[in-house]
């Protein structure tokens, strides 16, 4: 990524009131604003409840607790073999629809592993038994029982696979726990200190119950395309500006399939007979194009607009009606958000010029990938991040005043008291 921004900042004040941040767009409750967001990053358990409050108004921890607890959220590999958070209604169709893209990835792992399709039945027949026995599990307590079913491995006796582990047995039995949640057997629910319990996902609403009709919405049914299409529409509602780069980098489809995904999300808000519920977040989606430059526009295309001017791709996609939403939520767009490790803001997309810059990136997650630090944002970009149980660590480019460093502290104090 360039040092100097490729995008306009006015890009990233767009994306900061799609994805729910300001008065205009923020959600009634927790599971709503989940939904809203179709999957939001849950790699850090700790950090789930950050990014669910940040877009629910008035909400607080118990708030987002209470909806795991009565199962209207979930955490669990719907796509892009990355843990994420749903609500119960969207997991299966939603993971059905972007499940092969894995298969490649099972494949290999299985057969490095030693698993067979025999060996996932038994371990999710012993799961499903001990779930029905005892209620919700700790990990810990699920790889024991396939340890005590003989489905560890030969290192199984010394211990190892009981918690995470590096040894086969640990690896065995963490792709057994991906895997059965990737093929939605399992799920992950209830929230015990700083894990989620793992209980059976027979009872979310089927896959059949979503746009894909009757086939689920796999690849290769009927009903795949319209899959993937709401699938877009959600992602650019809830995310836009993005282009089909950032779409195919969030679900990991292929190039091509994120840009007809688009188009047909576009296509399918613009009909005639659409059902418009703007505070749902179901409006109408437009093209548009940004100029370079941390000063340019992002321009709306026409609704007769066909062709892109050469040289100015690649074409954007967000709710029509943002533009009037960031003029009405100027203020607190540009204003200072402290944002989870993970957040989609930042996670979410493939191009986050607008957001920081290579500096900031290192800032953000130092190792390039697997950690990512909480981050607090000023008029559009990065100026801090927030590790655990440290200070603040200002940006290069950050410039530091006393109304920053003052809205910063606010900002940080304001969320740490929704979350106490």
């Amino acid at each position: 990524m360039s040092t100097t921004p490729r995008a306009p900042r006015r890009m990233s004040h767009l994306r900061l009131v799609a994805q729910g941040l300001v008065e205009a767009t923020t959600a009634p409750t927790p599971a709503e604003a989940v939904r809203r967001q179709l999957a939001i990053q849950g790699q850090q358990v700790s950090s789930v409840p950050h990014a669910i409050v940040s877009r629910a108004a008035r909400a607080g921890r118990a708030d987002v607790e209470e909806a795991f607890e009565t199962g209207q959220l979930v955490r669990s590999w719907p796509m892009r073999g990355t843990v994420h958070i749903t609500t119960a209604a969207d997991h299966h169709w939603l993971r059905v629809a972007l499940v092969h893209r894995l298969d490649a990835w099972a494949r290999r792992c299985e057969e490095s592993l030693g698993i067979d399709d025999a060996l996932l039945g038994r371990a999710a027949g012993l799961a499903l038994a001990a779930i029905a026995a005892e209620g919700p599990l700790r990990r810990a307590r699920l790889l024991r029982v396939w340890r005590e079913g003989g489905l560890m491995g030969a290192d199984a006796d010394s211990g190892a696979g009981v918690g995470v582990g590096t040894g086969a047995a640990g690896r065995r039995g963490r792709h057994l726990l991906v895997r059965l949640q990737c093929e939605g057997v399992l799920v992950q629910g209830p929230r015990r200190g700083n894990e989620h319990l793992v209980v059976g996902a027979a009872a979310l609403p089927a896959a059949q119950t979503g746009p894909g009709g009757p086939g689920g919405g796999a690849r290769g049914t009927g009903g795949h395309r319209a899959a993937l299409a709401e699938i877009a529409r959600r992602y650019a509602t809830s995310h836009g500006p993005v282009g089909a780069a950032d779409l195919a980098r969030w679900t990991a489809l292929p190039l091509g399939e994120a840009a007809r995904a688009l188009a047909d999300a576009l296509e399918l808000t613009n009909a005639a007979d659409y059902a418009v519920r703007a505070g749902r977040g179901d409006v109408p989606l437009t093209r548009a194009l940004a100029d370079d430059g941390e000063r340019g526009a992002v321009r709306v295309l026409g609704a007769g607009a066909r062709a892109v001017p050469a040289g100015r791709a690649p074409v954007l996609y967000m709710r029509a009606d943002l533009p009037d939403l960031l003029a009405a939520s100027r203020g607190r767009a540009a204003g200072t958000h402290f944002l989870a490790a993970f957040d989609e803001v930042h996670a979410g997309y493939k191009d986050r010029a607008c957001l920081t810059d290579a500096a900031g990136e290192r800032l953000i997650c130092p190792a390039g990938n697997g950690m990512f630090r909480p981050l607090l944002v000023d008029r559009g970009r990065v100026v801090a991040v927030r590790p655990a149980g440290a200070g603040l660590l200002w940006a290069d480019d950050a410039r530091r005043s006393a109304r920053l460093e003052r809205d910063v502290e606010r900002a940080v104090r304001d969320m740490e008291r929704r979350l106490a």
